[in-house]
């Protein structure tokens, strides 16, 4: 059995464009606005059929994806456009604020009290809405720490 040749490129293969290139080729993925946008877009199909297309069976359930996916396109937008920190926690408590909001300062019949488990998921949401701002809160808190342990 003899030793493989090393000028053999059949067995080597050499990415094409690799001559100390080290960049890659962008993609429309790789563009700052695309989530913001595509969530938006989400947001806006939800929002029609939530209120604008009422003969549909989920109305209930576009509503609260308007709602959700608003809140998302949002915190993508600015944390594309700002890198501000602490973001996702303030709009995760204004999530639960609003929640809480429909929950117990809500009219009596408004489409959100009609059925129990829209009753439960404004409760429950909303207290799971400040759980998840305290562990952002916190993971942006050791972020921030663990930043100003390495400039020392």
């Amino acid at each position: 059995m003899s030793e493989p040749d090393s000028n053999d490129t059949l067995n080597h293969a050499q990415p094409a464009g690799s001559d100390g290139d080290e960049e890659r080729a962008s993609s429309p993925f790789d563009h700052p606005a695309f989530l913001p946008v595509l969530v938006f877009a989400m947001a806006l199909w939800f929002g029609y059929d939530g209120w604008f297309n009422e003969t549909i069976e989920s109305v209930r359930f576009n509503r609260y994806g308007f709602g959700f996916l608003s809140g998302a396109a949002i915190y993508f937008t600015l944390v594309e456009r700002t890198r501000a920190r602490f973001l996702l926690p303030l709009l995760l408590c204004g999530y639960a604020l609003w929640l809480a909001a429909l929950a117990w300062f809500g009219s009596a019949n408004a489409w959100y009290n009609d059925v129990e488990s829209a009753r439960a998921f404004n409760r429950y949401g909303a207290l799971a809405a400040i759980g998840l701002a305290a562990v952002a809160a916190l993971r942006d808190w050791l972020a921030l720490r663990r930043a100003a342990s390495v400039t020392r």
